[in-house]
């Protein structure tokens, strides 16, 4: 028996029984909170700009503080919960996820609207980590890859929604109302998960220190399996990113869309996506080897992206045209999501916390570099987040190829 079938106390660990539908209705939700918390305001970030009078550019921030925080707050969330239970760690961050986002929605200043940013990011990261992590303690094999893909189709959902709520919020009430937005969802999702979503996890009767920490990431990370497949959906993933911190200076402040009308076209790739996420199993039975249907999806995603640098390169960037492209990449990231999360996961079990932390953090972390690289370039976004999606893609596709050298893993039970 390897060391991951094993509780960290050194004893073997329990059969999870199958979830209810309310249990895995509940991961479905965690696991949109950081996408809500990103998407909703995504509308408002060129009024928030103008609101708070910041310079140019300065408000897109708002965005990679928040994928900053959801991304170290995965790291810290981890292991917390392999050590002392899902629960006891996902309450509490509920919990902060929805103070944080009362200050966010009372804050008029941009320092202070960071502050409380980073910290729901923080908060957000709880849900999306343990979501993940209570699936792994609960499914294996071809069930994981349909839980996995389930939990990406509903991740598919909130982005398609979430920007058209919040033009809408935003046409009639404000930003404001859109922080609003999240609060309400993180009390909703405290006292739903406190109710009624069980523990599926072991806890840990071991030492437990921030070198022990480090060490058992060092481990994960070392893994080639994990690599690939994290590394190529954290590159794919991030990307999206890119055009979430250009688009709106794009589309609503140079090209003349208003709030409203730019959150219903988010709705298209959300909807390729969610396509993506429903057809990747069909894909899988098609090509059994993984790597080929990530690296796919990552070639696919990388020729959306080429055809918008060039578009933005001759002048030629429409919103139709940039709408088009979109969807062609968003349903390229449905299909890589499911494979990369599952394949990086399986290896794992009880770390699967940590492991899903790392690779969360990854993706949270690739995604903060590339919204904030666009927003370093405020005065040309067709041009910036085509080119930042060009080169994530273009090291995906690197990333996804299986070395010679990797050892091919048997899944743990």
């Amino acid at each position: 028996m390897s060391d991951d079938t094993k509780s960290a106390s050194g004893k073997p660990s329990a059969a999870v029984s199958p979830l209810s539908p309310i249990s895995v209705g509940l991961l479905m939700a965690l696991g949109t909170m950081g996408q809500l918390s990103i998407n909703i305001i995504l509308p408002s970030l060129p009024a928030i700009g103008r609101e708070l009078q910041v310079a140019l550019g300065a408000e897109r921030l708002v965005l990679s503080v928040f994928l900053f925080g959801f991304a170290g707050g995965q790291l810290i969330v981890g292991p917390l919960s392999d050590r002392f239970g899902r629960r006891r760690i996902l309450i509490p961050g509920l919990v902060i996820y929805a103070v944080f986002g009362a200050i966010a929605a009372i804050s008029a200043a941009l320092d202070w609207l960071l502050i409380a940013r980073l910290l729901q990011g923080l908060g957000a990261a709880s849900g999306f980590v343990i979501a993940r992590a209570i699936a792994r303690d609960a499914f294996q094999g071809a069930a994981l890859i349909r839980i996995f893909g389930l939990l990406t189709l509903t991740m598919g959902i909130v982005p398609a929604l979430a920007p058209a709520l919040g033009g809408v919020i935003q046409d009639s009430v404000g930003w404001q109302a859109n922080m609003g937005v999240t609060v309400i969802m993180g009390v909703i999702m405290t006292v739903l998960c406190f109710i009624f979503l069980p523990e599926t996890g072991t806890k840990s009767e071991g030492s437990f220190s921030p070198p022990q920490i480090a060490l058992t990431y060092i481990s994960i990370i070392k893994d080639r399996t994990f690599r690939r497949f994290a590394g190529t959906n954290a590159l794919v993933l991030g990307s999206l990113y890119a055009f979430h911190a250009g688009a709106p200076e794009l589309m609503i402040s140079q090209l003349g869309l208003n709030p409203s009308t730019f959150g219903l076209l988010a709705f298209l790739h959300s909807v390729a996506f969610m396509l993506g996420a429903y057809t990747a199993p069909m894909i899988g039975e098609r090509i059994p080897e993984p790597s080929h249907v990530m690296g796919g999806g990552a070639v696919t995603a990388l020729i959306a992206s080429v055809a918008m640098l060039a578009l933005g390169l001759t002048d030629h960037a429409t919103v139709v045209s940039i709408m088009i492209f979109m969807t062609i990449f968003g349903y390229a990231l449905g299909v890589v999501i499911p494979y990369g999360v599952a394949g990086a996961l399986s290896p794992f079990k009880a770390r699967a916390g940590t492991a899903t932390a790392l690779l969360g953090a990854m993706q949270m972390s690739a995604g903060a570099l590339a919204s904030a690289t666009v927003a370093a370039f405020p005065d040309v976004p067709a041009l910036a987040f085509p080119a930042v999606m060009v080169a994530m893609n273009a090291l995906a596709i690197i990333n996804a190829r299986r070395s010679r050298h990797e050892i091919a893993y048997k899944e743990e039970p």
